[in-house]
């Protein structure tokens, strides 16, 4: 009987240690290379990254970085909302420039569904994980 809850102890130890906790934050924290902008429906990448250059970092301590054609550099603040998967960019641009992100993750890509007004809620940003991440 001991040597059998010894197996099962260990089985569980090993099945415990396998979990993958690293949470989507964690995830996220990364190098981002715009790949597509769809607004309702119809892709607008050409407009909003016409040299194919934007890119976005989500640092570790909760900062962000961004830079690119045709809307330059900016910086901020991010948070993310694990529990309704929602992305926050708290730009130091001002309150204008910040937005809300509904964030979906897979394969090296980010798919962030605007959030917050009409306007937001008919774009949808797909992110891959940049070559410099």
């Amino acid at each position: 009987m001991l040597n059998r809850l010894t197996l099962l102890w260990l089985l569980c130890a090993v099945f415990a240690c396998q979990t993958n906790s690293t949470s989507m934050a964690d995830q996220l924290v990364n190098r981002w290379d715009m790949d597509q902008i769809i607004q309702n429906g119809e892709d607008v990448t050409q407009q909003h990254d016409p040299k194919d250059n934007r890119w976005i970092e989500l640092h570790s301590d909760g900062t962000f970085t961004s830079d690119g054609d045709p809307f330059g550099r900016n910086t901020g603040k991010w948070t993310l909302d694990e529990q309704n998967m929602e992305l926050f960019l708290d730009s130091d641009a001002g309150p204008d420039d910040d937005s809300y992100w509904i964030v979906e993750m897979g394969d090296g890509t980010v798919r962030l569904k605007g959030k917050g007004s009409e306007f937001a809620e008919a774009f949808t940003m797909i992110w891959k994980a940049g070559n410099d991440s």
